[in-house]
């Protein structure tokens, strides 16, 4: 088959204006061809570079709309992906955040000192502060709050501590 010299012109300069954008334009543009993602193989782009240096401009026409829609539907469906896997991400984001919470409010329970909340008050009747996840190291209480006097500490495990000049309730003991 003989191909006119404008035919031949028509695709040598279609051929590098896409050849230009390949190296030019798409690597700036932020996003790739979603048919080449999808399926592998060849971009859009590669793809009709490579159809109008063999059959011409006519041909690349003719394919450009069942290939634009089948990009369309790749771009589509690698949507649906990305929206299930950030999904997906955050399902297991937030069960390995619930895990936490959950071993951090066992360690509490194992200790006593779930759901237990104090607070020393100073010579003035202000609070200085909430003991409610202090162990009942007396050094750390005095150096925290030494004007403080604890009215009721009974929750703290003292287990081998000497808090007896604390009025700690069971504290102590």
């Amino acid at each position: 088959m003989q191909i006119s010299l404008f035919d031949s012109f028509a695709r040598q300069v279609s051929t590098a204006a896409i050849t230009g954008y390949q190296k030019h334009i798409s690597p700036h543009k932020g996003f790739a061809c979603a048919h080449r993602i999808l399926y592998g193989g060849e971009s859009c782009s590669g793809y009709f570079k490579r159809v109008i240096a063999k059959e011409g401009l006519k041909v690349a026409f003719v394919n450009s709309r069942e290939r634009f829609q089948a990009c369309k539907e790749a771009n589509h469906i690698l949507r649906k992906r990305a929206v299930a896997f950030r999904y997906v991400s955050m399902q297991i984001e937030n069960s390995e955040e619930s895990t936490e919470e959950a071993e951090t409010q066992q360690r509490k329970q194992a200790s006593g000192k779930v759901g237990q909340t104090s607070s020393f008050i100073n010579s003035n009747n202000t609070e200085c502060f909430d003991c409610a996840d202090l162990g009942c190291n007396c050094a750390e209480i005095l150096n925290i709050a030494p004007d403080c006097s604890p009215p009721d500490c009974g929750f703290l495990d003292c287990s081998g501590a000497d808090c007896s000049f604390l009025d700690c309730g069971s504290c102590g003991s």
